[in-house]
């Protein structure tokens, strides 16, 4: 505390991270890392802080309500980035169109979003993701869903992967008059199906069968979608064009819903292809991923074209989603040429809420010595620093032998490497075993073979 101040507390919504908390982040980032470098996918990193724009694009104007957006000394407005995939695409439209495809990325870094923190949610929050793009096909699709799956399931955490499909909800959203798109699509977002049921029959279009695609789920459902589609089909309706008067913010008062409608039928939909997606449902069973389809998952309507999915683990509460994506085209909307990606992005801090770490960080190796063979200790503790994995620590206190035993135990060192007058001279220094106190005098060359080992 400062002389005649308070102490400053950490802003609402953050947190501290103490050794223990960052050496248990770091080995679970360090597995998955390692398994998304087996996969093929490279490490990248963005800025923290973004021009405003990229995510009033990518998510209306509303999403600076849930951000922390601010203008910097020159006037620009900029924005701490709220997620990763927008920035990962600025990334690729300024930087990347021209790389070989597929390109195979994947980041990890922390976010932010103004909103009530509770618990899983945090105003200073981490994900980890990757993108793959570049391709269309149901290889690159099936590809992306099993390494997320495997992603979660070697952190230990029991996934329950859910799958689902937008070009079915597309098309029927096309056949509803598009002044009340933006108002149907809200109440889908929302999950609202009551009100969502009673607004269809209020337009007559509750025959599209929109409320039971949003509810069918599981073994059946790719058969009844497929069903699903035969029956649009048949009523032989014709479809409106994509830029059909669609309601944009500026024409319509329901303003962000209106321009989020605009975006989605602007976002490249794709044709109705549930071959394409049963392949990815296929191919997901021969990586031996089990997945559930479930149309309701409707994440991203303004951007995600075709497959969706999302991860759900017990043990966190209503905040239960550790992992969200699918299929997407965002590259046109920041001034690129379009092209197909599918990423994902996890909610690392909920997968620490419920991971159990193993590892433990390695027991230390303490250097001790008496204030005449300070110079000699230094050199010693340099030594062992070169040889070992372990920590190896020296005392800056200028604390007596027996004090820097006493401190060698306490922080758990494994040995303590006494050095004195007569081991200098000798060349051979002790060796203690700081568990049961058995010690032996051996040269540097032998004490650094022996920790090694």
């Amino acid at each position: 505390m400062a002389q005649g101040g308070m102490t400053i507390q950490r802003p609402r919504g953050t947190r501290d991270f103490l050794p223990t908390d960052s050496f248990r982040r770091g080995a679970v980032r360090k597995g998955m890392v390692e398994l998304l470098e087996r996969w093929g996918y490279r490490e990248i990193s963005t800025p923290t802080f973004e021009h405003l724009e990229l995510f009033t694009i990518k998510s209306g104007p509303s999403i600076t309500e849930e951000i922390y957006a601010f203008k910097d000394k020159g006037g620009r407005d900029l924005a701490l980035r709220p997620e990763l995939t927008a920035p990962v695409m600025r990334m690729y439209v300024n930087e990347l169109q021209k790389a070989p495809k597929p390109l195979r990325l994947h980041y990890f870094g922390n976010c932010f979003r103004y909103e009530r923190p509770q618990r899983g949610r945090f105003r200073e929050f981490w994900q980890l993701g990757a993108e793959l793009i570049g391709s269309d096909r149901p290889d690159a699709e099936a590809e992306t869903v099993a390494l997320a799956h495997d992603l979660i399931a070697g952190a230990g955490v029991n996934g329950d992967l859910h799958i689902g499909y937008l070009g079915l909800i597309r098309s029927m959203m096309k056949m509803i008059p598009a002044a009340e798109r933006p108002a149907v699509m809200r109440l889908i977002d929302k999950k609202e199906r009551g009100l969502l049921a009673e607004k269809l029959q209020e337009m007559e279009m509750d025959h599209l069968g929109l409320i039971e695609l949003l509810q069918i789920e599981g073994k059946t459902a790719l058969d009844r979608a497929e069903e699903l589609a035969e029956e649009l089909a048949r009523m032989g309706e014709d479809l409106p064009d994509e830029d059909s008067g669609v309601a944009t913010s500026e024409a319509s008062p329901t303003g962000a819903a209106g321009d989020r409608a605009a975006r989605s039928d602007r976002a490249a939909s794709s044709d109705l292809d549930l071959p394409h997606f049963r392949e990815v449902v296929e191919l997901l069973s021969i990586y031996g991923v089990e997945a559930t389809v479930d149309f309701q998952i409707v994440r991203g309507l303004e951007y995600y074209t075709g497959t969706v999915f999302e991860i759900y683990a017990s043990g966190l509460g209503a905040q239960n989603q550790i992992c969200g994506g699918g299929t997407y085209q965002l590259a046109s909307l920041l001034g690129g040429q379009e092209t197909t990606s599918t990423g994902f992005g996890i909610g690392f801090d909920r997968i620490m809420e419920i991971v159990a770490v193993d590892e433990t960080p390695p027991a230390p190796v303490a250097v001790v010595f008496v204030p005449q063979v300070r110079v000699e200790a230094v050199r010693v503790a340099k030594i062992l620093r070169h040889r070992l994995s372990a920590p190896v620590v020296l005392d800056v206190m200028g604390r007596g032998l027996g004090p820097q035993l006493k401190q060698a135990s306490s922080i758990g060192a494994g040995y303590a490497v006494i050095v004195g007058p007569k081991e200098v001279e000798a060349g051979k220094f002790t060796l203690r075993e700081m568990a049961t106190g058995s010690q032996e005098a051996l040269s540097i060359d032998d004490i650094a073979e022996k920790l090694a080992g």
